[in-house]
């Protein structure tokens, strides 16, 4: 029987740490074609090694109150950035600021959002912000230029009937397939309201309203409720660039599902492929990529726990091939233009779990529940350091090796 290990939390307000680039090495695999684990690395790879706790700063807008912290995303020059979901009096959906963290202070780097939610950057610098808002039809996808400042003309803002309740985001770069074909960069979003996932591509600055393009990869989702304070479905992502596939929490069914872009002719995925469905995931909701193994690190809604999961090494053989050239065996079924992928056991396993936060999650009403976003990378000495927003402190925090 191994030794459990306490997580101890400390209350530091100023963290120095040099961060390192999240880009995964590349690969021109097929999507799918998952990788198979590796020789067990040691704990310090995992979060099984990581059992210290630290305030990196609190998140709260120093000019006009918003809170409840909701997505971490770190920027191509290894800055933290934080939304803030909720405004002053504690309504969700109608923060409107975005804060980097500098010197373990909040400073404000934009105002004008409208409920954000997850956020993603492009490796240019600009900020792709999913806006919730405050009912279904206040939405939109928001893009923010490197100095914190929107496009003129209301380029910033992109809308599409198909985006109803964005919530989570994600961006894959340009990558080749093996037939030589060049598939061109995308974001992703996540339509809570709809259960659905928009990918948009073909866009270029600073007209992101007009030119950007959007296209359906998945639909038919699990999904809950019709306001920011009730809502549940898809919600955070992630890209891996080595793999070339989309990760996805949904927290209505307790899942992780995947996806593929090849591009334009990318195909409307359906449910997508389950990778991992149940215990110990609750209500997961961010997701991120551990830098130094690809494992996901998914934090949950409903028990203010972080799970690690390794996916295993091998796919049923007909995910082997890009999904828009599949082969049509009887059990894969078309309806609609909807792929309905057969499902089969789980395509991960568990690598561990931490608390990280110890507040009591109600079940009915969901107070208590302090986790949404999610980062990774690693420190000085090359050890991972997981980010992650507690809205029950209104705090950006820290989960380390320690010392």
């Amino acid at each position: 029987m191994k030794t459990k290990h306490a997580i101890t939390v400390k209350n530091r307000w100023t963290v120095s740490i040099a961060l390192t680039s999240l880009t995964l090495l590349g690969s021109t695999s097929s999507a799918f074609a998952f990788v198979g684990p590796q020789p067990m690395p040691h704990h310090d790879q995992t979060i099984r090694g990581l059992h210290t706790i630290s305030v990196v700063s609190s998140t709260v807008d120093p000019s006009n109150g918003d809170q409840n912290p909701y997505g971490v995303a770190i920027s191509p020059k290894g800055g933290l950035f934080v939304s803030n979901f909720s405004n002053a009096a504690g309504v969700n959906g109608a923060g409107t600021t975005i804060e980097q963290i500098v010197n373990g202070k909040p400073v404000p780097f934009f105002s004008d959002a409208n409920g954000p939610a997850g956020m993603a950057f492009s490796p240019l610098g600009p900020l792709w912000i999913a806006n919730f808002g405050q009912s279904s039809t206040t939405g939109n996808v928001q893009v923010i230029k490197p100095n914190g400042t929107a496009f003129p003309n209301g380029y910033s803002v992109i809308t599409n009937p198909s985006i109803q309740g964005p919530w989570g985001q994600a961006f894959a770069g340009s990558y080749t397939m093996a037939n030589g074909t060049v598939v061109p960069p995308a974001f992703f979003v996540t339509s809570v309201l709809n259960g659905s996932i928009e990918a948009m591509y073909g866009f270029s600055p600073p007209k992101f309203s007009t030119d950007t393009k959007v296209a359906v990869i998945a639909s038919g989702l699990a999904h809950n409720g019709t306001t920011a304070s009730n809502v549940s479905g898809p919600q955070g992502m992630v890209w891996s660039a080595k793999t070339h596939t989309l990760y996805v929490t949904d927290s209505a069914d307790n899942s992780v599902r995947a996806y593929q872009w090849n591009g334009p002719d990318t195909i409307n995925q359906g449910t997508g492929t389950i990778v991992y469905q149940g215990a110990p995931l609750n209500m997961p909701a961010g997701i991120a990529l551990n830098p130094l193994n690809g494992d996901l690190l998914i934090v949950n809604q409903g028990n203010n726990q972080l799970v690690e999961l390794r996916l295993n090494p091998t796919m049923p053989a007909p995910l082997a091939h890009p999904l828009n050239k599949m082969p049509q065996p009887p059990m894969l079924l078309q309806n609609g233009g909807m792929l309905h992928l057969p499902q089969g056991p789980q395509l991960a396993h568990v690598v561990g779990v931490r608390t990280l936060d110890r507040t009591p999650v109600n079940p009915q009403t969901g107070a208590g529940s302090a986790l949404f976003g999610v980062a990774a990378s690693t420190n000085a000495d090359g050890h991972l350091v997981v980010y992650f927003t507690d809205d029950n402190t209104n705090t950006l925090d820290m989960l380390s090796a320690g010392h």
